[in-house]
């Protein structure tokens, strides 16, 4: 009975992990993206473009009036775990 109890409470947490992860498997939307750059930047972005992903890190081009930006923005399963759900900033250098 005690060993049922127990696949019972690891078959939920597996469940809850898997969902949690499955949050950022997904590419973040272009918004936060954007607001993400911005905070880096401290500047306005007028634009997002070439956004790609592969499976830890989800890169993209920001636009703003002082010149684009290369940025780079941490995602995945194991980010959603680690950070259990916290934003992480993107990391941004000047093209």
């Amino acid at each position: 009975m005690k060993s049922f109890n127990t696949l019972i409470a690891l078959t939920i947490m597996g469940t809850l992990a898997i969902g949690l992860s499955g949050c950022q498997v997904i590419k973040p939307a272009e918004s936060d993206l954007k607001e993400k750059a911005e905070t880096q930047l401290g500047n306005p972005v007028t634009e997002i473009t070439n956004i790609r992903s592969d499976f830890n890190t989800t890169y993209f081009t920001a636009k703003t009036a002082s010149g684009s930006y290369a940025c780079q923005l941490p995602s995945g399963p194991m980010v959603a775990l680690g950070s259990m759900g916290m934003g992480l900033g993107a990391q941004c250098t000047k093209q």
